[in-house]
């Protein structure tokens, strides 16, 4: 018998956050479903808003960071796949206090929405 696991949109982001790029695993991040919205933090300290990039190829969220001044940060690059809840157009970027703080706000569509019952 074959059984399908079904995995919540957090879930699945979590799952893939953790299994790609081996590159930066030891780069710790967090990942959160508030209302609306998922939100992603990366510890980059040593990096500005000038050495970050965050990028959407294809349903992929790619954040990479090069620092060409500094001998000890290193490079990294890291993919993550959105979910199809994922509105590409309401991607937002910071950096605070060493923190990449990047909030994937959902497809309007794909919010819970409340039926009246008559």
């Amino acid at each position: 018998m074959n059984r399908t696991t079904f995995y919540s949109p957090l879930e699945m982001m979590e799952r893939i956050f953790h299994n790609t790029n081996p590159v930066i695993q030891s780069r710790n991040y967090f990942v959160d479903e508030r209302d609306g919205e998922y939100a992603l933090e990366i510890p980059v300290p040593g990096f500005s808003k000038k050495d970050i990039s965050v990028d959407v190829e294809g349903n992929f969220l790619v954040i990479s960071g090069e620092d060409n001044e500094s001998y000890w940060t290193d490079d990294f690059t890291k993919k993550f796949k959105l979910p199809n809840e994922a509105d590409p157009e309401l991607i937002k970027a910071k950096i605070e206090d060493g923190v990449l703080k990047v909030s994937v706000g959902k497809k309007k569509e794909s919010m819970p929405k409340k039926i009246k019952i008559s």
